[in-house]
C-alpha cells in the first residue's frame, strides 16, 4: 500500500504581516493614549481639585494607571493580529 501526498500551492498572498500588526498597535495605542490622559484628568480632578490632596500623593497612582494600561495594548495588539493574518 502506498501513500501519496499532495501539497497544494495557492497563488493569493496573505496580508503583510509587518503592516498588520503596526496598524493594529498604532490604533490601540491612541485608543490607550486617549484613556490615559482622560483618566489622568479625572484623577487630577477628584483628588487635587476636589479633595485637596497634594500632587505628589496623587503622582504615582497615575504612573501605576498608566503602567497598567500597558497590558490591554499587548494582548489586543496580539489577537487582532493573529486574526488577520489567518
Amino acid at each position: 500500500m502506498s501513500v501519496t501526498e499532495q501539497t497544494e500551492t495557492s497563488n493569493t498572498t496573505g496580508p503583510n504581516v509587518v503592516a498588520v500588526v503596526t496598524a493594529t498597535f498604532s490604533v490601540i495605542v491612541i485608543l490607550a493614549i486617549v484613556a490615559y490622559s482622560v483618566m489622568a484628568n479625572v484623577v487630577n480632578w477628584v483628588a487635587v481639585d476636589l479633595l485637596t490632596y497634594p500632587v505628589a500623593g496623587v503622582a504615582p497612582f497615575v504612573v501605576i494607571s498608566g503602567a497598567i494600561l500597558t497590558i490591554p495594548i499587548l494582548i489586543p495588539t496580539a489577537l487582532i493580529s493573529a486574526q488577520f493574518l489567518n
